[in-house]
């Protein structure tokens, strides 16, 4: 059923007969069944072959030798992947982020890459939110402390109102951060050298140059794609130039952050603590890292509510679909491979 809020397609467009369906998207018809069931409604041959750190890569290049369509999510779908799916027709990406997958190899190979956009506008810069009050007031050292069987921990944090929120992406995610802000007493700085005229609603961020943003920013949110001009975008160089004890959250890719560079920011108070959803290695290996007491780690869940769950399992099913039936639909990233309009 429709979430409150959200649309998606209900009806099923025409596709060629048996089609056979790969989900390896670790979430995809989880938490909302709905939209795998649909799929199967429509006599979709699905098989699971669900991500995660223990996956059997012969095993998925197996599943992939007789599939049509895969819906995946942070799997590397590379060229030589590719060459193992000789049926398949389309990709769907639960989600939107495209870094994990070779574009230039699925087009070169006639393949629709698809995604499934706006489940995260909302859910994560509410997370990204969540992340920046937890770093500044402290709230898992004292929550530990409390169920540890202490108590009267002096867990001074910092204050939000008046402070500067610097936010590097200004895209649906880092304009709706930017939208919740508002009213936070926040002052808020925006950089985004590829971002066009900012709607009205978005009149209080200011824009402004990097070298600005780091050095007067109490608070960083990164909300920018992965890209090559973004990979370790945060590293010694700009860690060098931020204003001390500044606290960085990221809920968007790991790689824009130098890892490395972080621990030694961290270590020397140029970073005053940091709230990571994502990493440059997921799972986080690295304990200089993840046990430090000023770093809040959660699993790649920045997109996971039930309601972004339900828009982007809706919208993905769409994607199938569509791209099975040779049909543009909505969010066809390679159009050129089904001809002209």
């Amino acid at each position: 059923m429709n979430q409150p809020g959200y649309l998606f397609t209900a009806s099923t467009p025409p596709m060629p007969e048996h089609p056979t369906l790969l989900v390896s998207a670790r979430s995809f018809g989880k938490v909302v069944p709905e939209p795998l069931q649909r799929l199967r409604d429509t006599g979709l041959d699905i098989r699971e072959f669900r991500e995660g750190p223990d996956l059997d890569e012969a095993g998925l290049r197996a599943a992939l030798r007789v599939v049509d369509a895969w819906i995946v999510s942070f799997h590397p779908v590379t060229a030589e992947l590719l060459d193992a799916a000789p049926k398949l027709r389309v990709i769907v990406k639960h989600g939107v982020g495209l870094d994990n997958i070779d574009m230039d190899a699925a087009t070169a190979r006639g393949i629709q890459v698809r995604t499934a956009p706006g489940g995260t506008e909302h859910a994560v810069p509410e997370h990204t939110l969540g992340l920046l009050f937890a770093l500044a007031r402290r709230l898992t050292e004292a929550n530990e402390h409390v169920k540890s069987g202490q108590w009267g921990g002096r867990f001074v944090g910092t204050g939000i109102h008046g402070r500067t929120l610097g936010i590097i992406g200004l895209g649906r995610i880092g304009g709706n951060l930017a939208t919740k802000v508002s009213g936070l007493g926040m002052r808020v700085l925006g950089h985004d050298p590829v971002a066009g005229e900012l709607p009205p609603s978005l009149g209080h961020v200011e824009r402004c140059d990097w070298e600005t943003l780091l050095a007067e920013s109490d608070f960083i949110a990164i909300c920018a794609p992965l890209t090559e001009a973004t990979r370790h975008l945060l590293g010694k160089e700009a860690f060098a130039r931020v204003k001390p004890g500044v606290l960085l959250v990221n809920a968007a890719r790991g790689g824009i952050v130098d890892e490395d560079a972080l621990v030694e920011a961290l270590e020397d108070g140029r970073v005053g603590g940091y709230g990571a959803d994502v990493f440059a290695e997921e799972p986080p290996r690295n304990p200089r890292l993840t046990q430090r007491a000023n770093v809040i780690c959660t699993p790649h869940i920045a997109s996971y509510s039930r309601d972004s769950l339900a828009l982007m399992g809706h919208r993905a099913a769409d994607g199938v679909l569509h791209g099975l039936a040779a049909e543009r639909g909505e969010f066809l990233i390679n159009p050129a491979v089904l001809g002209p309009p």
